[in-house]
């Protein structure tokens, strides 16, 4: 079973600014509170934060609203009360929270005092730019923008992940998960590992064309059919010469290394969930490649929904992203294990109780990782080029499709 969760997120992020000068803070201080629309460019909306006069950029309409929560000062129904819709001037431009009413969300516009409920994004996001004031970009510069710490970056700019190490640490942190529940840890196969990491590539070439930082929506697409060297895992293992295992079971998870994205918009847009655009086109797939019956079947659906899904990227309206703020490595390593953990395949897979081996392989594509965990359980005999196994009141036998020759296990002789 597939990973159906293939985490796309696109929230709010942060850009770094150089050193203001005086002539800045006093700007600053008297936009303080405000909403800017930046003219000379194409509309972008930001909120001078009164608390540390920086400029937050506001980006879609979720993410505005996410923000204001986030930098929201939580107020009581009785203070609200009392206030009869002007509050007091020391709240000048700040965004208030109902504490006692689900975290209502209002805004004290700093000309007027007057505050302004928030609502749904959309809602918000009109309310915010048609209280914003226009600024030109000489005089925006001269605001500091926050910064977004350690893991920020500028658009196009490559972060590098150790993938070799990232490999072995998602593997302790899955044995870990095993240990928690009382089962021994598994092994780390090499040999596996080599089989995994190079499904993990080549769904990795696949994807080169699926994914694009620069459209509203990526669709990546991740499966357990090979088109290359084996339809599923067991095929593969086979096809680079293990057989000494009685079962396997394999786990995929595809995830993003960036956080968040900053992108110029034109003007107002509804949210885009294309999480929930994803998650259908993969429930569709794998129903549709359930039914199917023959090898070459599967394999030609794997090729259709691929060129399907370079179809829908092609049509995705393009952004303009002006920052990206990237994971930690080690965001990403426990992402991936608390996915699988919370999905009841990829979970019975890892707590499989007989499993005593396993090798796990990363391969990046852009901005996105992604991980094979192949699970085994050895096998003393019964697999091709083994010794038959034995057992009181039976022939000597092997796995199927092998059968016993001359005291080996071997394929079938043909007919």
């Amino acid at each position: 079973m597939a990973n159906k969760k293939i985490i796309v997120l696109l929230a709010l992020a942060i850009l770094s600014a150089p050193n203001q000068s005086r002539a800045a803070g006093d700007l600053a201080v008297r936009l303080s509170g405000r909403l800017l629309l930046q003219v000379e460019a194409q509309g972008q909306c930001w909120y001078v934060n009164p608390l540390d006069l920086k400029r937050y950029y506001l980006g879609r309409p979720n993410d505005a609203l996410t923000l204001m929560r986030r930098l929201g000062l939580g107020v009581s129904n009785r203070d609200l009360a009392s206030w009869r819709g002007l509050a007091p001037a020391r709240l000048s431009g700040r965004i208030l929270l109902r504490v006692e009413a689900a975290g209502e969300a209002y805004y004290v516009y700093p000309l007027t005092l007057k505050m302004y409920y928030l609502g749904r994004p959309t809602d918000a996001f009109q309310i915010m730019r048609g209280l914003g004031l226009g600024i030109s970009d000489q005089n925006l510069s001269q605001i500091p923008a926050v910064a977004g710490g350690p893991a920020s970056a500028v658009a196009g700019a490559e972060v590098s992940f150790p993938l070799s190490l990232m490999e072995k640490k998602i593997f302790d942190l899955v044995n870990q998960e095993r240990s928690n529940n009382g089962l021994v840890p598994v092994a780390w196969n090499e040999a596996v590992a080599a089989v995994a990491r190079e499904h993990s590539q080549d769904l990795a070439e696949e994807n080169s064309v699926l994914i694009d930082n620069n459209k509203i929506c990526s669709y990546p697409f991740i499966h357990h059919e090979g088109t290359v060297f084996g339809l599923y895992h067991s095929d593969r293992l086979n096809n680079r010469s293990i057989y000494n295992f009685s079962s396997s079971a394999e786990n995929i998870a595809l995830l993003p290394l960036i956080k968040s994205t900053v992108y110029l918009s034109v003007s107002p847009e509804p949210p885009v969930d294309c999480q929930e655009k994803i998650n259908l086109l993969n429930e569709n797939y794998e129903s549709r490649v359930k039914a199917l019956a023959t090898d070459a079947e599967k394999i030609n659906a794997v090729k259709s929904e691929a060129a399907a899904r370079a179809g829908l990227l092609a049509q995705a309206k393009t952004i303009s992203v002006s920052g990206l703020e990237w994971h930690d490595a080690s965001e990403v390593e426990r992402q991936a294990t608390s996915g699988w953990m919370a999905s009841p395949g990829h979970r019975a897979n890892i707590l499989g109780a007989d499993y005593n081996q396993s090798g796990l392989g990363i391969a990046r594509v852009k901005d996105y990782i992604i991980i094979t965990q192949v699970f085994i359980k050895t096998a003393d005999c019964g697999y091709q080029g083994g010794p038959c196994c034995e057992k009181t009141g039976y022939y000597p036998y092997c796995y199927l499709p092998l059968e016993c020759q001359n005291n080996l296990c071997q394929s079938a002789t043909p007919q």
